[in-house]
């Protein structure tokens, strides 16, 4: 069981570096081609759409592999007034309540933007001539990645419960 948990892990270190590096590197990208975009048309007249096209396709990437990050850090958006004034034991219920409903959603999300995916994913883009696919899939591989770390975390707020539940 120990070694299964430190493969876990292991994976998991990897899996957040990626993230990490993924998400600087596209952010990094968008600032450098934002930068270069304003300054080629307004200082020399000059525009390319492909350029356009490729700022609004990162900015969909980061804005998709953000909000994975969002839920490994634990601070995406919530209204937890209500949730946060509850003892320690029923917190973490509502806690593991709030993760199943978020996993069963990104579930069902994921396995239904395929769908939308083989529909309206054939259509080439004009400026970088690639399938529109190609930028959708970023939503499924989005989904698929927060149901993982949803997974993690409920398995992670019942190992803490179990443990206040000794210390009481």
């Amino acid at each position: 069981m120990k070694i299964i948990k430190k493969i876990i892990n292991g994976l998991f270190i990897v899996l957040d570096k990626g993230l990490f590096y993924l998400d600087t590197g596209l952010m990094s990208g968008l600032v450098v081609l934002v930068i270069l975009s304003v300054f080629l048309r307004y200082l020399f007249n000059i525009s390319f759409n492909w350029t356009e096209e490729l700022i609004v396709f990162i900015f969909i990437a980061t804005t998709y592999f953000g909000i994975i990050l969002g839920v490994k850090w634990d601070e995406h958006i919530k209204v937890s007034i209500l949730v946060d004034k509850l003892p320690p034991k029923v917190k973490i219920f509502f806690d593991v309540a709030i993760s199943i409903i978020t996993l069963i959603t990104v579930i069902v999300a994921a396995y239904l933007s395929l769908g939308w995916i083989e529909k309206v994913g054939a259509k080439i883009s004009s400026g970088l001539k690639i399938h529109y696919s190609t930028v959708y899939y970023m939503l499924t591989i989005s989904f698929v990645m927060v149901a993982i770390y949803e997974l993690r975390e409920i398995v992670l707020k019942f190992v803490n419960f179990k443990k206040k539940i000794r210390e009481s």
